[in-house]
């Protein structure tokens, strides 16, 4: 597979920086091929379990999350990755790459998964620190370029026959937006998701709409009333260059770590992100009782 290679200590910020007055909503987009993984966080909502693996290699079903999150692009079309990774985790690179053998990973080594990275364009770039999610995603930029992205983090996993970016690209090319997926929760769910991303929305249509407001992130279990169903954020989404410049926009004011949540803020400020609501069984995989459902469903497929 193409290979390449890059370290960074400071996000790339070539090309045109719009800042407040620039807009992309003449933006020609050409189909979705690439995708940005963001996967140097430290785990530590699996803390017990990512001492000694990077939670992306955790299994879920006899396959660590991070292929699922692979085969999911590849089918949906998109061959080109750029996987932002930290230097604490050269098992995940090797992984990707195929440079291992069992039992140096406690999996069966799957010819077909390499078979299709041989046709893929893959990117490494390093986070020398993890800063957030949203800073992991700037040093993308260069790679993007001028085109649409997907962007999914790994340990959200989507359980569907018609894969999670699939699913958003089909809002994505009906209304040439940002678009997030959305999921519908019931109190039974709510232990299994993080508390961040409760939203409200406008229906543009059976599966789209236009969100007008999105919760920040709290320490709090997220919680729903008996018998209550909310709408939630879930699964990254497929996102303009304009990405990149709502990232610089915030950095001077950040404090710590610069997340996506201010990110989908600010673009739900301008009235320029959508929701894809999501068919499937969805699974937050970063905490521990989502991460053990999803091995529980997983093996009740297999």
């Amino acid at each position: 597979m193409p290979l390449r290679e890059k370290a960074s200590n400071a996000c790339a910020v070539d090309g045109v920086f719009l800042g407040n007055g620039g807009v992309y909503d003449n933006f020609m987009f050409k189909s979705v091929k690439k995708a940005v993984i963001p996967a140097a966080g430290r785990g530590t909502r699996l803390r017990s379990l990512t001492r000694h693996m990077p939670k992306e290699l955790l299994p879920v079903g006899a396959k660590p999350m991070i292929q699922h999150t692979l085969e999911m692009y590849i089918s949906s079309g998109i061959c080109r990755f750029c996987i932002i990774t930290s230097p604490r985790k050269p098992m995940l690179k090797a992984f990707i790459t195929g440079n291992w053998k069992p039992p140096a990973l406690p999996y069966h080594r799957d010819a077909e998964l390499y078979r299709k990275l041989q046709e893929c364009e893959i990117t490494f770039i390093t986070q020398d620190k993890p800063r957030g999610v949203a800073d992991a995603v700037s040093l993308a930029r260069d790679f993007v370029g001028n085109e649409p992205f997907a962007c999914t983090m790994p340990d959200c996993l989507l359980f569907s026959p018609t894969p999670l970016a699939k699913q958003l690209i089909a809002v994505f090319e009906k209304y040439g937006q940002n678009v997030i997926g959305t999921i519908m929760i019931t109190g039974d769910d709510a232990r299994r998701f993080g508390n961040v991303g409760v939203l409200q929305a406008e229906r543009l249509d059976n599966q789209s709409f236009r969100i007008t407001s999105l919760s920040d992130k709290k320490r709090e279990p997220l919680s729903v009333s008996p018998g209550a169903v909310i709408h939630k954020g879930f699964g990254g989404g497929i996102y303009l260059p304009e990405y990149f410049d709502m990232i610089e926009l915030l950095r001077p004011g950040a404090e710590g770590e610069i997340d996506d949540v201010p990110i989908h803020q600010l673009l739900i400020s301008k009235g320029k992100l959508l929701g894809a609501l999501l068919e499937g069984k969805a699974f937050d995989a970063g905490n521990l009782p989502g991460f053990r459902a999803a091995v529980h469903y997983a093996g009740r497929r297999m």
